[in-house]
């Protein structure tokens, strides 16, 4: 069996962590989101994976090569343009015999979901449950048939599409077929007449707004590859599955409690207080005495002493001054001229930002790619330019 990774998207609504990389690139639990979907398919046995790249292709193909490092064989093709999905695995098609699971490459889903759909023996749809509304559709039967709806936008909790699907080449040219650009439009026509399994996902998360990279962090490090690399001084207490990098250093009386992904070269403490549920980038530097939970912090930043930083995003080479306070909480927020209500999240600050010392960023905050907050000002997400 093969596969097909859809990855061409550039991920509009997470367009301040995109701007180097598509979305499937932007690391949770210290790895890109494509690869748990790679590894996925390669210990479910599927081990030629043909790979749809558009946007950022280069960081793709640069970051899996022909996917020998992976134990795979991973082919590209290309979609140069955004003509939808349903196009871009026509595209991804090319070398394909028979059966194949399409895989979306914004999708967070435990591996065993991958054994299920293989070892199912007719073509079937990946399900999932979704705390919103999930952009694939939801999955009702009606006599003892699935279709998928987009009527409910307000159906939280049910059984949602994840996109993930087992097709043969006579459904995926059915599909082509029947019209639309979204794969999920051409499925609710060719489902009348075909019979598809229903299986669902023990986890899963569609990553489509900075508030969705959190709860896949959280999923994704039930998966963490655990290693010992760095240096760890006396008096560090570890609790839990923690992994650190090659080249950090752990500085003494600092508190990890996993599950941690920490990357390498990075500075850690004294005296900081670190998970659970935290990735660190490569070389990130976290100073004395703060205090991270539930955040993901990126490649290249500097957290300054005595923070509290929590259910929060950090890109790539930003700064966080010291005493800079981010903590959840739930409430509406505009953000791309729609209101959201965004539930126990921190800030979500964008690559290259710069906050100032003392700065209190509201639960649900947004700050935009190079954003800059000053020293002891108070943001709430209702502005969207560069500062302050």
């Amino acid at each position: 069996m093969q596969a097909i990774i859809l990855t061409a998207g550039e991920g509009a609504r997470l367009s301040s962590w995109t701007a180097n990389r598509p979305k499937g690139m932007i690391p949770i639990g210290n790895r890109p989101i494509l690869e748990y979907l790679v590894r996925g398919l390669v210990g479910a046995g599927i081990k030629e994976i043909n790979m749809v790249v558009g946007y950022g292709k280069n960081t793709v193909m640069s970051y899996f090569g022909d996917g020998a490092n992976f134990g795979a064989r991973i082919n590209y093709s290309f979609q140069e343009e955004r003509t939808g999905t349903l196009d871009a695995m026509r595209i991804g098609m090319e070398g394909i015999k028979d059966e194949f699971i399409l895989v979306p490459g914004d999708n967070y889903v435990s591996k065993d979901s991958f054994l299920k759909l293989r070892d199912c023996e007719s073509p079937a749809l990946l399900s999932g449950k979704a705390d919103r509304w999930s952009k694939w559709g939801e999955i009702e039967l009606e006599k003892g048939k699935p279709k998928i709806t987009f009527d409910s936008p307000e159906a939280y909790g049910r059984i949602h599409f994840t996109g993930i699907t087992k097709l043969n080449l006579d459904l995926a040219n059915k599909l082509i077929d029947a019209a639309g650009k979204h794969i999920g439009e051409s499925l609710q026509v060719i489902l009348k007449n075909h019979d598809f399994e229903v299986l669902e996902a023990s986890s899963w998360h569609n990553i489509v707004y900075p508030w969705d990279l959190i709860s896949g962090n959280r999923m994704s490090l039930s998966d963490n590859l655990l290693y010992r690399s760095g240096k760890i001084e006396k008096n560090v207490t570890i609790k839990g599955d923690v992994s650190i990098g090659k080249g950090t250093v752990i500085r003494s009386g600092t508190y990890l409690t996993g599950p941690v992904s920490i990357g390498e070269g990075c500075d850690i403490g004294p005296n900081s207080v670190i998970g659970p549920s935290v990735s660190l980038g490569d070389n990130v530097i976290v100073k004395s005495f703060t205090e991270l939970s539930d955040t993901v912090v990126m490649k290249n930043c500097e957290l300054g002493s005595y923070s509290s930083i929590k259910g929060t995003v950090v890109g790539d080479n930003s700064s966080l001054g010291s005493h800079v306070v981010a903590i959840p909480m739930t409430r509406d927020i505009l953000y791309f001229d729609q209101t959201f209500s965004v539930s126990d999240r921190g800030a979500m600050v964008g690559d290259d930002c710069n906050i100032g010392s003392r700065a209190i960023l509201q639960g649900g905050s947004i700050l935009m790619s190079k954003a800059t907050v000053g020293e002891g000002e108070f943001y709430n997400a209702d502005f969207q330019g560069d500062n302050i």
